[in-house]
């Protein structure tokens, strides 16, 4: 009686190298997928903390007559981080989880245009556009400081050039573009074409009130 054939078919060279391939090609996939949310999600982080500074300054635009915050180096000895602390959470840091390893202490930089020539921050009806004023944008990776500012800059603060502004500011930080507050209290994700396109028009009021 002749016994049942155990032979078993091995696969074949080309066989091996293509499931080797598609196991390959879907964990990156599955990588570049965790990469991307991980990239959202610090996106997202960010723009949560900056809409915390943006409530954090209207409270206190409200409580101090309409006057905003002054920056570190114009001879106070508090940072804004630490004049909007009373309206701030207590685990706010005032850096952005996108840059860990960044060399500033904060990586969050205020405008420092909105300060008038005496050191004070400016009253809140000198804005022309709120919605438009850069208040918070995040420090260049070079940088240090508490503040950004261009006023030695010339033709002053309505004549800077994408690349001095670049200079300042981690213009893609998340990606293509980077996370702003602006004056009203709202944060967006701006790309850095935007950007320079707001910086390209006639009398903005993006960087100046």
């Amino acid at each position: 009686m002749k016994r049942p054939s155990t032979k078993t078919e091995a696969f074949t060279l080309v066989e091996l190298l293509t499931v080797v391939t598609i196991v390959a090609a879907l964990t990156s996939l599955g990588i570049a997928a965790t990469r991307g949310v991980t990239e959202k999600t610090r996106t997202i982080r960010c723009l949560n903390d900056l809409r915390q500074v943006g409530t954090a300054l209207q409270l206190y635009v409200g409580d101090n007559g309409g006057r905003f915050p002054n920056t570190s180096h114009q001879g106070v000895t508090q940072s804004w981080t630490n004049t909007l602390a009373p309206f701030l959470k207590t685990n706010f840091l005032g850096r952005c989880c996108a840059v860990p390893n960044h060399q500033a202490k904060l990586t969050y930089a205020w405008n420092d245009a909105l300060a008038d020539a005496t050191g004070q921050g400016i009253m809140s009806p000198m804005l022309r556009n709120p919605s438009s004023t850069l208040v918070v944008a995040e420090l260049a990776t070079n940088n240090a400081g508490d503040h950004f500012h261009f006023s030695s800059t010339p033709g002053g603060v309505r004549w800077i050039v994408p690349s001095q502004f670049q200079a300042e500011v981690n213009v893609q930080c998340h990606g293509s573009g980077a996370n702003y507050l602006f004056a009203d209290g709202h944060a967006e994700t701006v790309s850095w074409p935007e950007i320079r396109r707001r910086l390209a028009q006639p009398n903005s009021t993006f960087l100046a009130p």
